[in-house]
């Protein structure tokens, strides 16, 4: 079989979350590139619509049940899923109280295990399906001012590991990536700072930020048949970051 056909997601039904921009959009873009066939959502329903108007789209609200329920009924059946939506929040531990945990959580980690078991089922029924968690470096440093979104990235790389071991019996393949400080839109507070900028420089060992390509390919390559002896693994892509 030629190599690029391990890659070739042609006629697979793709869902992917917070797909309006950033790293969702570069992941929708190469998945397309492939010849899947795209269900985006997004909460800026708007934008999305903007960016992708001959795709299939809906509004979703991670933090909302119902709004999980009904994305997944609307999707219908998926063979692959990308968890990328997620919310950013910065606070100290001090300073982070029970709704702002409660908020980031909710969203990022019970959202994420919401939406998945609800798509998983139709997967396991059909005995084949891959799932890509986007988690994040955090979960294995330590993260200034980030507290909650790095417990709650931990949580996603634990529920990767065992929503693998559950439903691999059945065919279903389920993996994380964690990405380091990417170009997007989320970062681009952060990143708007000079000194800021730079010291994260100092602490990558490939002395740039990722593009949201570096993660894209990496979520076609695991969501592809040349993966389909890795499941409940974690793919750092942080260049280098966390060997530091």
């Amino acid at each position: 079989m030629r190599l690029e056909r391990f890659f070739d997601l042609s006629g697979r039904r793709v869902l992917i979350t917070g797909a309006a921009q950033g790293l969702g959009a570069a992941m929708a873009a190469a998945f397309a590139a492939q010849g899947a066939s795209l269900v985006l959502a997004d909460r800026k329903i708007d934008a999305l619509r903007a960016a992708a108007p001959a795709l299939e789209c809906h509004a979703y609200d991670q933090s909302d049940q119902r709004s999980i329920e009904a994305l997944a009924a609307a999707a219908g059946a998926v063979d692959v899923l990308v968890n990328n939506a997620g919310i950013l929040a910065r606070a100290s531990l001090l300073e982070t109280g029970g709704d702002l945990l409660r908020e980031v959580v909710g969203v990022d980690l019970v959202g994420v295990v919401a939406l998945t078991t609800l798509v998983a089922r139709g997967m396991v029924d059909r005995g084949r399906g891959a799932v890509v968690n986007i988690g994040s470096q955090m979960a294995f440093c330590g993260a200034e001012g980030r507290g909650a979104y790095a417990a709650a990235k931990a949580g996603i790389s634990q529920f990767t590991r065992t929503a693998a071991v559950e439903w691999g019996p059945r065919g279903v393949r389920v993996n994380c990536i964690a990405p380091g400080r990417m170009l997007t839109p989320m970062t681009r507070e952060v990143l708007a700072d000079p000194a800021e900028y730079a010291r994260g420089l100092e602490r990558i060992p490939l002395r740039r930020y990722g593009d949201p390509a570096d993660v894209a390919w990496v979520a076609v390559f695991l969501a592809s048949d040349a993966a389909g002896y890795i499941t409940g693994q974690t793919v750092v892509v942080d260049g280098g970051w966390v060997l530091g």
